[in-house]
């Protein structure tokens, strides 16, 4: 009340003043009550067991690593060994161990907590990341033990699951429990560590106490090789802080003694050849040549490696890769991206820069768009740049390990080329953008849509549609060849090696058309090829000379097939012409799948066969084959 009087002996201005100021205080208070959470427990096992246990090394590293580079030059160092702990017997356990600023009592039970940090700014473009206590702890119900050194002094923490319930565990101290302990006489005893210097080291127990975590880090689900550490490294890690030095122990390695790890980017000197080359917005795709190895079955990075020298392609996005193919994922991927041969000994990298518009997901298992969007970007997303930007000696190494095209596919290609003029089938193609590289909208197979030589920025200012699932298009960008002719039929490619077929993703189908690079791969070991030369060769039985049928036999199934799918490609492209048929609906109609049930319907077209056949052989045709072709018109 005494407020309400006080008002009225105001005048008028100081009322103003006196009724702003009350304002201020009302806007002051809390107007909302923050959500709590009711079960804790619950709630953070969800969080830590919804975790993908298999990011544990990833995390345990990143942390190791970001800690080592504070420390002093020269003394940048994280070791990764197997040891035995007093509580677990002679079982091998994981132990992480990395020079750095060490943590005091406190801060080490501060960092149990989850979404703690020490040093790291909390932010989705930045240290966005669920951690290493969540990602471990799944696989690591018993215990991981934190002990860190901080000037002179070693404090323990375990974190543990018990009785359904994670947490720190408490460990008998005199007449007490304590959560963190100092085990500074305890280290000083085992004489592994100086405590002259900082560090930290994290040991992982697993599940049970006779479980080898080294060998065995998620008790058996997944199961692991015995060079697991060392792949998920490699294939991890693209660069390291300036002067952090990762080094393995025996038996964390499939090597002996103690190894050295070195990204890929160090190792350059073991590739045959490397190429990095800038497409703009501080993009960079590496190109990297890895010829066979003395016999062979290895690549030459082999040497010297203490993994696998498979080649590999990849995001990098702040040092580290995503989205890594590999094997025949990788062989199968690569034409799209203009390698139809020689994937195994050829890696593409596509480095991102630190800035550009992506964040990881909470788990960090890929990379996706920072927009309202928030897709996940896959390395497909890049392959007409790749394609466009690739090194003229690469293309030479693609050339010599092609097969030769044959009089056949080549006739076969013009009778395509002749079909799609008369269908007047257009490809839609990259513009020249000069702003650069821009989101773009995702297009349908070639053909959606007429160029326009005199417009560099499209239809009325739309965003042009890209034939690929591409969604960068780099500045100063020109045609690719391939898109110039804009009718072009496909090249077709035969594939007579099963390892070949495999690589390309089509044992048992018939053919894969490559919508990037307009190469349709053909399998020659399908079934309706065989089919076809079975069915020819039995109808020549009677003609005396049996090695001209069966060589005429095995040209014509093999025509037949490739002319079968062939036809199929060049039709799926022509309903791009017809409003009712969506994008997906081409794509669909381009699958391998569905040119193979075209290549199983040969026997629609097998009269031109007999008609060529007979020719050949001068063998009198059948009143069978007469009507056949009759009613073909032939």
């Amino acid at each position: 009340m005494n407020k309400v009087f006080e008002f009225f002996r105001y005048d008028q201005p100081e009322r103003e003043n006196w009724f702003a100021e009350l304002m201020e205080q009302a806007m002051s208070v809390r107007k909302i009550t923050p959500i709590t959470i009711r079960d804790i427990d619950f709630t953070v096992s969800r969080q830590i067991e919804q975790c993908p246990k298999t990011m544990m090394l990833r995390e345990l590293v990143m942390n190791a690593i970001e800690a080592a580079a504070k420390a002093p030059a020269g003394k940048r160092i994280v070791k990764i060994l197997g040891k035995n702990v007093e509580e677990c017997g002679s079982a091998r356990k994981l132990t992480i161990w990395n020079t750095g600023p060490g943590l005091s009592s406190s801060e080490l039970d501060h960092i149990c907590d989850l979404a703690a940090s020490l040093g790291k700014d909390m932010a989705l473009e930045g240290n966005f990341g669920m951690g290493a206590k969540v990602a471990s702890l799944p696989s690591n119900a018993l215990g991981m033990r934190y002990r860190s050194c901080r000037d002179g002094t070693v404090s323990q923490v375990i974190l543990a699951k018990r009785d359904g319930v994670y947490g720190k565990l408490l460990v008998p101290v005199e007449d007490s429990f304590e959560e963190v302990v100092d085990v500074t006489e305890t280290v000083r005893q085992e004489e592994e560590y100086r405590l002259e210097e900082d560090w930290t080291e994290v040991v992982l127990y697993g599940s049970h106490p006779e479980q080898d975590t080294v060998a065995d880090p998620y008790a058996g689900d997944p199961k692991q090789d015995r060079q697991w550490i060392t792949t998920y490294l490699y294939h991890r890690f693209y660069h390291l802080p300036p002067g952090v030095e990762i080094y393995l122990h025996e038996g964390t390695h499939p090597r002996d003694g103690r190894r050295q790890f070195k990204p890929i980017p160090e190792r350059a000197d073991a590739f045959e050849r490397v190429e990095a080359v800038d497409v703009g917005e501080g993009v960079r795709i590496h190109y990297l040549y890895d010829p066979a190895y003395q016999d062979g079955g290895h690549n030459k990075s082999i040497s010297g490696s203490l993994t696998s020298s498979l080649s590999t392609c990849a995001i990098i996005f702040r040092g580290e890769m995503y989205d890594v193919r590999k094997g025949r994922k990788w062989a199968a991927d690569a034409p799209a991206f203009g390698i139809p041969f020689g994937a195994r000994h050829i890696s593409i990298h596509v480095e991102l820069p630190d800035t550009f518009s992506v964040r990881h997901e909470p788990y960090r298992r890929f990379i996706q768009l920072a927009s309202a969007d928030q897709r996940q970007i896959v390395v497909e997303d890049f392959s007409e740049i790749v394609f466009r930007s690739r090194p003229d000696w690469l293309i030479d190494i693609i050339n010599s390990l092609a097969p030769k095209s044959s009089a056949s596919t080549d006739d076969l290609r013009k009778e395509l080329q002749d079909l799609l003029n008369e269908l007047r089938v257009r490809s839609d193609s990259p513009r020249e953008n000069k702003d650069g590289i821009h989101l773009v909208e995702e297009g349908g197979a070639r053909g959606s849509r007429p160029d326009q030589r005199n417009s560099s920025d499209g239809d009325s200012g739309k965003i042009p549609t890209s034939p690929t699932d591409l969604i960068f298009n780099p500045a100063g960008a020109k045609r690719a060849s391939i898109s110039k002719n804009l009718e072009q039929a496909p090249e077709i490619i035969a594939l007579r090696d099963e390892e070949e077929v495999a690589e390309k993703g089509i044992a048992g189908k018939a053919a894969r058309y490559v919508r990037e690079t307009n190469q349709l791969f053909v399998n020659l070991t399908y079934s309706a090829v065989g089919a076809v030369q079975d069915h020819l060769r039995l109808r020549y039985a009677t003609y005396d000379d049996t090695e001209i049928v069966r060589e005429l036999a095995r040209q014509w199934s093999e025509r037949l097939i490739m002319g079968r799918v062939g036809y199929a490609v060049v039709y799926a492209q022509a309903k791009q012409l017809i409003r009712e048929w969506t994008s997906e609906d081409v794509k669909k109609a381009l699958e391998p799948e569905s040119l193979s049930l075209a290549a199983d319907g040969w026997r629609d077209a097998v009269t031109t066969a007999y008609r060529s056949i007979s020719r050949r052989l001068g063998a009198a045709r059948t009143p069978e084959e007469t009507d056949e072709m009759e009613s073909t018109g032939i």
